[in-house]
Parts: structure tokens; C-alpha cells; sequence
């Protein structure tokens, strides 16, 4: 069974009290089974967990317009955010924002060689060959690999810098990761 950190005042959390405050109990037994879905998930995914509509509905005990009002109030704290595509069928998919928080057992995806961010930028990020092939790209992904950039990192990098940047490109993606780790670091001091 996958492990789950939780801190010893959860309960006492900014979180967890406005969603028991506002759902009850129930909602805060929703809030821990959200935790054991994402500690449920591949631990490369980086916090996301793409799920069917229908299998988050019957994890959580809701129906459709309960369900969307609950991740709404989570998205709304800035604890998740959510979207499904418009497609018959799609995924409604879940991302947490600081999902290694609750993952004490989760190795961070570090990359070794350059070559594996062109990988993840093309696949994930479907960049084109000419920006991830660039010599001064591939000097960026290098620089990444020597620092530790985890995909968490950069998953919340993306997320940050999407509604700012039409394209995300390495350059962009290099200045919203700095903030990142500031804002982390900043975090760690107080």
C-alpha cells in the first residue's frame, strides 16, 4: 500500500479547516481520500492525476455538481486545480500543487542528461525539435540537470507561467522555475 505523509496538525491546516467548515466531517474524509488517490498514483506523474468523471464521483461518495463544488473550493485555496477536456470521455484531471507535501515515500523524477528534458518538453509541453535542439536550450537543460530540477518543480513552473505566456518556451520556463525555488526557499525559512 502506497504511503501517505500527513503533518501531525492536518486537521489544524488552513485547508482542511475551511473545507470541514464548510463540507463537515465528510468533507474533510474527502479531503484525505483525495491524499490517498494522489499517493495511489504513479509517482513520476508529478501530482497529476488524471482520473474518469465517474471514478473521482464513486472515490468520493458525490454526485457530478458535489464533486465540481468541492475541487472548486480546493482550486479556489489553491490546493489543486482541475480541468476536463471537452470530449466525450475525458479525464477530469486533478493537480496538486504541493503534492510531494504528502509523498514521504516518492523519489522526485530527476533528469540525468539533457536529451530527457527534450524528451519531457516535446512530449509533455509538445515544444518543437527547433526550440528543444537549440544549443543554448540544451545549455538551459544541462543547467537544469546540474541544479536537481525535479518535474514537480517544473509542473508547478508551468502551471505558474501559463496564464502569463501565451507559449511556453525553456527561457520562460527558466524564470517562473526560479521563482519556484525562491518561493520554496522562502517557505523553508519561516
Amino acid at each position: 500500500m502506497p504511503a501517505l505523509n500527513l503533518p501531525s496538525a492536518f486537521s489544524a491546516s488552513a485547508v482542511a479547516r475551511r473545507i470541514e467548515g464548510r463540507y463537515g466531517l465528510a468533507g474533510f474524509a474527502r479531503l484525505i481520500k483525495l491524499l490517498e488517490i494522489l499517493a495511489s498514483s504513479d509517482t513520476a506523474s508529478g501530482g497529476i492525476v488524471p482520473l474518469p468523471r465517474s471514478d473521482w464521483r464513486d472515490a468520493l461518495g458525490v454526485s457530478d455538481d458535489e464533486l465540481y463544488d468541492f475541487l472548486g473550493a480546493l482550486m479556489r485555496s489553491g490546493w489543486l486545480s482541475f480541468s476536463e477536456g471537452d470530449e466525450p470521455g475525458a479525464p477530469l484531471v486533478v493537480v496538486f500543487s504541493q503534492a510531494d507535501d504528502y509523498l514521504p515515500q516518492a523519489e522526485p523524477l530527476l533528469f540525468t542528461s539533457p536529451e530527457q528534458w527534450v524528451f519531457w518538453c516535446e512530449t509533455e509541453l509538445n515544444m518543437r525539435r527547433e526550440v528543444t535542439g537549440d544549443p543554448l536550450t540544451l545549455g538551459l537543460f544541462r543547467r537544469w540537470c546540474a541544479s536537481n530540477v525535479t518535474v514537480t518543480e517544473m509542473h508547478q513552473a508551468c502551471e505558474e507561467a501559463a496564464p502569463h505566456h501565451s507559449e511556453l518556451t525553456p527561457g520562460v520556463l527558466h524564470a517562473q522555475l526560479q521563482a519556484v525555488r525562491r518561493a520554496r526557499l522562502d517557505k523553508a525559512r519561516a
